[in-house]
């Protein structure tokens, strides 16, 4: 771990909030019944994602089976001129996720997530991390450290930005 992930961790844990310390009915559903959860997955809801540690690849899992997600897209290792779910960017070159993300955004359903892995891994990662939560087209951007997740649904009427002890 380097200097700059330890600091970025102490404060994740300084400002990370459960459940009870959102004000968003759609982030305290998904801190519930994601992050709480613990239950056994159905077989077609698991998702490979080899280079993440087991805690984070469990918790893509866990969104695909609540929010009823079928199809990935890893970015860039896969092509698809098909609607996805979920957009999966991986920890490689921080400074391409927005381009990356932009090139592949008209595929995303428009009730699907992007995940970003690794997002405070060294002070390159915090930056991308923080340009893409502040994306114009990011209605809400969620840190759970090891991962963020964007949405984009247009029913989030304000730009939300959540920190969620996972």
């Amino acid at each position: 771990m380097t200097l700059h992930a330890f600091i970025e961790y102490l404060k994740y844990k300084w400002k990370a909030r459960g459940r009870h310390g959102t004000h968003s009915p759609f982030v305290y559903d998904l801190a519930d019944h994601v992050l709480l959860d613990k239950s056994l997955l159905k077989k077609e809801y698991l998702v490979q994602c080899p280079w993440l540690p087991l805690k984070y690849e469990n918790l893509i899992c866990r969104i695909a089976a609540y929010y009823n997600y079928k199809d990935v897209l890893y970015v860039p290792t896969q092509a698809t001129s098909s609607p996805v779910d979920i957009l999966l960017l991986p920890e490689k070159e921080p400074n391409k996720w927005a381009g990356l993300m932009n090139e592949q955004l008209h595929l995303l359903n428009k009730n699907g997530v992007v995940i970003l892995t690794g997002i405070h891994k060294d002070f390159g990662y915090s930056s991308a991390w923080k340009k893409m939560a502040n994306d114009p087209a990011v209605r809400m951007s969620i840190d759970l450290y090891g991962i963020g997740l964007l949405f984009f649904r247009e029913e989030f009427k304000e730009k939300q930005h959540f920190i969620l002890k996972y």
